[in-house]
């Protein structure tokens, strides 16, 4: 792997590097040890409660001192005693074993002193009160009375943090990695929708790592599909003009001779000669119509212009061309449903769309059978605009469902031997099918349960404003 894999450890690395900062921040700081917590508070212990204890002192006596110390006691379980410089406790109050020897101690180094005694901590200063007489201190606390540095944080507020921290972090990563795979995928998918021109943006084509090669590589194999597709759909669109003009001069000697052999009495062998050449010519004329249509409907050009279509009179009109044709093979066309619908596009293109299927479907249907033709309109379930739908069907063979959605590809043929019997080439689904979707609609075909084929056309349908009267 290269740096794509490279990014992802970072970014694992990175993600667990915050977590493990998070945990370590949010954790309560370690305890100190009471002695030396004692140390840093006991000054300040001293100096408030002893200073209250002088002043009631020298105020209001010994007894009244005594009072207030108890009651300090009781309340903070900090016992404080003071003496004189001479060591005379001053409220008289028995003393604990070795605070005489603490309160020597102070006042031979004139500095704070400390011990702890059993389960005791004790300290001992020298203070000076405001009248200027000096003191020396002493207060004790039993040991497992002083709170621990920093309050207590609740476990749940660590995992709150850690959670919130690599969410946010493996988000971000997620992102990364799956942004341009999402770009590449809508990418595929158009293209594979007919959009040739589609593309993955910038952000991806600028990644140095493995996604931002794949993306390159799409852009280049579509353009070379692209590429190749336009050369065949130029080279397909100028060998069918170019055969315009030589199918033309061939059908005009094709006259000629017919003349020429009626003028001179021709034999029957040459006339039927001349009537199967124009049968072919036709034939040659009639195909090369049906690749100029399909490639000018594949060459993606949008429809010039729009005008409402009345296809409830469109479907009949066909019907009614095609039935006249198919009864002189023992065979019927027939509308046996129909309500009013319109749509929007070009009416001569759609006429031709639906002709094909129907024709097609004539082709193929047995003797002495109808292809029934219905005409609905159809609710959108997903909150879309209603559709129109045209269903042809036949009274045939069928065909495999392996091979029912290549029915619409350009000189796809289900059976060689059929498809030559009939005359059919495989243009006239393909025109039909890209007919249908360049007005918004889609084919699509199915087996009958008791046999035959149907296909349908769905074209959106015109807003009622906008709608023609029909016919």
């Amino acid at each position: 792997m290269r740096s794509l894999f490279i990014k992802i450890f970072l970014w694992f690395w990175l993600a667990m590097a915050l977590v493990g900062a998070v945990i370590w921040v949010s954790l309560p700081p370690r305890p100190q040890p009471e002695s030396a917590r004692w140390r840093e508070i006991a000054p300040d212990v001293l100096n408030l409660y002893g200073q209250s204890a002088i002043q009631v002192y020298e105020r209001q006596g010994a007894d009244a001192a005594m009072h207030y110390l108890e009651d300090l006691n009781g309340t903070t379980h900090v016992h404080v005693f003071f003496f004189d410089e001479r060591g005379n406790e001053l409220t008289e109050r028995p003393l604990p074993p070795g605070v005489d020897i603490l309160v020597e101690r102070a006042a031979l180094t004139g500095k704070e002193e400390f011990e702890a005694q059993g389960p005791m901590l004790r300290a001992a200063q020298r203070v000076v009160s405001p009248n200027g007489h000096r003191y020396i201190l002493v207060g004790e606390i039993p040991r497992g009375r002083l709170q621990p540095l920093g309050g207590p944080i609740f476990p749940f507020l660590q995992v709150l943090a850690v959670f919130l921290t690599a969410g946010a972090v493996c988000y971000g990563l997620v992102r990364y990695l799956t942004a341009p795979i999402i770009d590449l995928r809508q990418a595929t998918r158009r293209f594979a929708e007919g959009d040739f021109g589609a593309r993955v943006g910038n952000v991806v084509e600028q990644r140095r790592d493995e996604l931002g090669d794949l993306g390159r590589d799409f852009n280049s194999m579509a353009a070379r599909i692209q590429a190749l597709m336009n050369a065949q759909r130029r080279l397909l669109a100028d060998v069918s003009h170019e055969l315009r003009s030589p199918l033309a001069r061939l059908g005009v000697a094709l006259e000629l001779a017919r003349d020429q052999d009626t003028a001179e009495s021709g034999n029957a062998e040459l006339r039927k000669a001349l009537d199967r050449s124009e049968r072919e010519v036709g034939r040659l004329n009639e195909l090369i119509s049906q690749l100029l249509t399909l490639s000018r409907l594949e060459s993606g050009v949008p429809l010039a212009e729009r005008t409402p279509v009345d296809l409830t009179r469109l479907v009949h009109e066909i019907a009614s061309d095609a039935d006249f044709e198919a009864r002189n093979r023992s065979r019927s066309v027939r509308v046996v449903e129909s309500c009013q619908c319109a749509t929007d596009g070009a009416e001569e293109l759609l006429r031709s769309a639906i002709e094909n299927v129907v024709r097609n479907a004539v082709r193929y249907t047995a003797e002495d059978t109808e292809v029934k033709i219905v005409l609905r309109r159809e609710a959108a379930l997903d909150g879309a605009s209603d559709c129109c739908v045209i269903a042809i069907r036949d009274k045939g063979v069928g065909v495999p469902e392996t091979e029912l959605t290549d029915l619409f590809r350009p000189f796809y043929r289900v059976g060689n031997a059929r498809e030559r019997k009939t005359g059919g080439v495989g243009l006239g689904l393909a025109i039909t099918e890209r007919a249908v979707r360049l007005h918004g609609g889609n084919v699509l075909a199915t087996n009958m349960p008791d046999g035959g084929l149907c296909v349908e056309i769905r074209l959106p349908v015109l807003r009622p404003s906008s709608e023609p009267r029909t016919l």
